[in-house]
């Protein structure tokens, strides 16, 4: 196979995208219950994919965007990890708030006028300020009191996942681009990860198609997965069940937003 670098990186970003994908559609699938050879597709598709996708470092597409050729998509992988970051960022407001209470002075350290949803449009030298700033608020007497605090243990792991999380991100906007030696060996395992997830993520595609066709009629190809189209190729047929990310298991079911929303009435 013969791709450009682009190609390779987003061959192994549909494949990493795909499979939390396909891990819903067979949650969906197995409320069918006379579904029963479906069921074995997409068991072989989640295998497939699952085999191919854990041979690919966790960090590869982070160490693959300092390659100078993979500055066209920089940005819109970069916004990903970016939100990654608020997400750690309002995890540990949540660590704070169950060990501390809803007033708890640490989250006013910590959290005074920070305004969180913007953070997730901002600009790389905005964000950079922004984690400079958070990261004095933490390094601050009182923080690192209560921090140690055993009222507090449970907000270390969440702190921890924000440190990481952050970290990803300036390797991606701070860090030099990648030269030399470093580079081609980085490029040639991008070449090596996309042969081995290409053709395993079609086979898994594929099997996840027919496995959903008969809860829905497949819709039009091009807009499969919610993804480019790839150069080259036609897309096949997908099922809407395949076009978008599950819903996060730490947000709220409707019914418990419904709960939340009358107990707010309630105090109101």
């Amino acid at each position: 196979m013969t791709t450009s670098l682009i190609e390779a990186f987003e061959m192994v970003a549909q494949a990493l995208q795909l499979a939390p994908r396909i891990e819903a559609a067979a949650a969906e699938l197995a409320y069918a219950g006379s579904l029963v050879e479906e069921k074995t597709w997409i068991d072989a598709a989640r295998r497939r994919l699952t085999t191919a996708s854990e041979s690919v470092p966790a960090d590869l597409l982070t160490r693959a965007l300092r390659l100078p050729e993979l500055e066209p998509v920089k940005g819109d992988h970069a916004r990903g990890v970016q939100g990654a970051v608020v997400d750690a960022l309002e995890h540990l407001h949540a660590a704070i708030t169950f060990s501390g209470g809803p007033r708890a002075p640490l989250l006013e350290a910590l959290y005074y006028k920070l305004k969180i949803v913007p953070l997730r449009r901002v600009g790389a030298e905005e964000f950079e300020a922004f984690w400079g700033d958070f990261e004095k608020r933490l390094a601050s007497t009182y923080a690192k009191r209560m921090l140690a605090d055993e009222t507090y243990a449970a907000v270390g792991p969440a702190l921890e996942q924000l440190r990481k999380a952050f970290a990803t991100w300036r390797g991606i906007f701070i860090a030099e681009p990648a030269t030399g030696d470093e580079a081609d060996a980085v490029r040639a395992e991008l070449e090596a990860a996309a042969k081995r997830v290409d053709l395993a993520g079609r086979q898994a595609k594929l099997l996840a198609q027919a496995a959903l066709a008969p809860l829905k009629d497949a819709t039009d190809a091009a807009a499969l997965l919610g993804l480019k189209k790839r150069r080259g190729r036609e897309d096949e047929d997908t099922h809407p069940l395949l076009e978008q990310d599950p819903p996060d298991p730490r947000d709220p079911t409707p019914d418990e937003r419904d709960e939340l929303e009358e107990l707010e009435s309630h105090r109101a």
